[in-house]
């Protein structure tokens, strides 16, 4: 039997020496988005060789000679934030390979014995347990023996030879062993905005039969979540393609590049990675059993940041997950998977609060100075429906107090003199109950019950009131609708990407900042309104005092929800948007509690915004364009709690022992049967 060892497939080295000014330019972490005008960018065939052709023409009369066509993946484009640094890139790494000579009246027997001889060698010196099964062994050789085999192989997927592995492996390089290179995805900011970029997987295994026009050199990869799906095909770029020549002992002789690969365009999202980042700690350090929280800018609608809490470090799915890991994940009760920021449906508790105010007031049945008395239940129907404060009454209150104090019984009555229909179509006009339509597969859309749907009746609407019952909505929706107010004409169109561009910073697609919808709030219903928000985070009393920073004013409400009723779960939320004068950021906050925790907005979302702002305005540069939009805004403005009918100013009410928890569950009386029965009910 002749064997003939041929020297180190050069192939793929060839192929990365092509790619890499390409490559050198994917794995910058720092480059500004510029909008240049939209061009396409063709990848341009090398220059032909007219040698090569003759002599394929004479080998081709050789037995053993082959000729192939094969295809070069184009390495995968970036991922980047709105200032260029990287949530995805690509990396090159080394697999450990077969290079099987070409063996004269080979037998199986013969053929098995070099293959598992240079396996069991690596093993020995790596220390590993590598193998493929036999009939693996035997067709690669049949079919595709001039190709790598790569054996380095743990759970399915390829195992990367590291810097030290290969200088061990370098006397056994070149005599049937070779490292195989290829390119994979990277995360290098681990799980950072992990449920918006989303992770790869392999498109297809490689063939197994004989080899065809067309097949690939090396795995090539595509989008499974996140925006690496949706973006899948601009990220992925266009294969290159090559000729190669081997003569009769499998020797490759010539190498014809026929296309150069293009490498995928670039990413370009609205995240601001500090934002981001900032906000992640924040949620990992305070809401550990679960939350979310989002920025928004409300001039253009970008999403700053839309961080969900627990998530998970990308990497692990590089080149893919491992089962163990995919069943930690997946059998996790805290949903590390779960994109709370816009995937959650929550019930949004007293933060719903606004839009009952808002609806109220355009009814007309409740004005600015309506005042209600703030106790501590209120009778619909036959049941009581209790205010998060049982223990005193507050006295009378304007909507601007009721605001500042959350109080249940004051917007129980405002939303029954208003009726349904201004509440929830005021619901419905603020973006909740339909997708806010960001480029992410699965996003939720809430709920908001209507009389389309079915009559509602007294005690649903005092639910409905104070975002409880059927209400749900997700953060990004919560976020959108504080845009919505900030704004007062305008609810902008979220916007996640900004534009997709080539490498060298040619724009070939870009998502323009557009309205989504008027909502035309009445100027002076919504300035009633910021009073009440304003109040809460700065007035005496108010339940978010805990949000207010040094920078500017924040306009908030806080939220206390009951939630998993079953496992006795609460919900905390803050939200609003600041400067409360001139609105240049929304936000939403919301955090899950512990089975058992006691929890309310003000006392663990409201310090969540503090800290995220705080942060974010310490250390950004006097140049920043957010610090810039506020420069010559008022930090404080005095705190303006309205008139109530009658002439007198709305009370300062005290601050009460503990701060908005859940509402009481309602409670059903035989009063309220009897009046009920005797057709005096309400």
């Amino acid at each position: 039997m002749q064997t003939v060892i041929h020297r180190p497939w050069p192939l793929l080295a060839i192929s990365f020496c092509l790619l890499s000014s390409g490559a050198a330019v994917l794995a910058q972490d720092a480059f500004i988005p510029r909008a240049l005008p939209v061009e396409n960018m063709a990848a341009k065939s090398a220059p032909e060789d007219k040698n090569k052709g003759d002599l394929s023409a004479t080998l081709l009369t050789q037995k053993e000679a082959r000729t192939m066509r094969l295809s070069i993946p184009a390495p995968r484009g970036q991922i980047v934030d709105r200032n260029g640094i990287a949530f995805a890139s690509n990396r090159v790494v080394s697999y450990l390979a077969l290079n099987y000579p070409f063996m004269e009246n080979a037998t199986p027997e013969k053929i098995l014995a070099f293959a598992k001889g240079k396996i069991e060698a690596a093993n020995r010196l790596l220390g590993k347990n590598w193998s493929l099964p036999d009939d693996r062994l035997l067709s690669h050789y049949e079919h595709r023996r001039w190709l790598p085999l790569v054996f380095s192989i743990e759970e399915g997927l390829n195992v990367e030879i590291t810097s030290d592995q290969q200088k061990l492996l370098g006397p056994l390089l070149d005599d049937g062993l070779l490292l195989q290179p290829a390119y994979i995805r990277e995360y290098p900011k681990d799980d950072s905005a992990c449920h918006i970029i989303g992770y790869t997987g392999k498109t297809r295994p490689l063939p197994l039969g004989p080899i065809a026009d067309g097949d690939q050199l090396f795995e090539e990869l595509e989008g499974r979540e996140g925006l690496e799906v949706t973006f899948d095909s601009w990220l992925k770029g266009i294969p290159g393609e090559i000729n190669l020549l081997f003569d009769p002992d499998g020797k490759l002789l010539a190498d014809e590049v026929l296309r150069r690969p293009s490498p995928g365009r670039t990413v370009v999202t609205t995240l601001d990675y500090n934002l981001q980042k900032y906000a992640e700690n924040a949620l990992k350090k305070s809401a550990r059993n679960g939350g979310a929280m989002v920025i928004m800018d409300i001039r253009n609608g970008d999403i700053l940041a839309m961080a969900s809490n627990p998530g998970f470090d990308l990497n692990d799915f590089v080149p893919g997950v491992r089962q163990a890991r995919w069943e930690e994940l997946t059998s996790d009760p805290r949903q590390p998977t779960l994109a709370r920021a816009f995937r959650g449906e929550y019930p949004p508790a007293s933060t719903f609060k606004i839009v009952t105010a808002l609806g109220a007031l355009e009814s007309g049945r409740v004005t600015a100075a309506t005042a209600f008395h703030c106790g501590i239940s209120y009778l619909v129907g036959d049941r009581y429906f209790h205010n998060w404060n049982t223990k005193t009454s507050e006295g009378n209150m304007n909507v601007i107090t009721a605001i500042k104090r959350s109080c249940n019984t004051w917007f129980y009555q405002a939303a029954l003199a208003a009726g349904a229909d201004p509440v929830t179509n005021m619901a419905l006009r603020m973006g909740f109950g339909e997708r806010t339509g960001i480029p992410i597969k699965a996003e939720s859309k809430g709920n908001v019950p209507t009389n389309a749907d079915h009559r509602i009746l007294g005690g649903e609407l005092a639910n409905i009131a104070i975002g409880q019952g059927a209400v749900l909505v997700t953060p990004l929706q919560a976020c959108q609708a504080m845009a919505a107010l900030g704004d007062g004409v305008n609810m902008p169109q979220p916007r996640l990407v900004k534009q997709v561009q080539t490498i060298g910073g040619i724009v070939v697609d870009a998502a323009e900042a557009r309205p989504r919808r008027a909502v035309n709030l009445d100027p002076l219903h919504r300035d009633t309104v910021i009073k009440g928000m304003v109040a809460v985070v700065s007035g005496s009393g108010g339940t978010g005092r805990a949000a207010g920073i040094k920078k500017a004013q924040i306009a908030g409400k806080t939220g206390t929800a009951q939630w998993r009723i079953a496992k006795d779960q609460n919900l905390a939320w803050f939200t609003g948007f600041l400067p409360a004068s001139q609105p240049v950021l929304a936000f939403a906050v919301v955090y899950e509690g512990r089975p058992g925790e006691t929890v309310s907005g003000g006392a663990v979302a409201a310090p969540i915004v503090n800290e995220v702002f705080t942060k974010y305005f310490e250390g950004a540069p006097t140049d920043d364009p957010l610090v810039a939009a506020m420069k010559d805004v008022p930090q404080a403005l005095a705190v303006d709690e309205g008139e109530m009918e009658g002439g007198a100013s709305a009370p300062q009410s005290r601050r009460a022992v503990s701060e908005e928890p859940p509402p009481v569950q309602e409670q059903r009386t035989l009063g309220g049967f009897f009046r009920k029965l005797f057709k005096r009910g309400n």
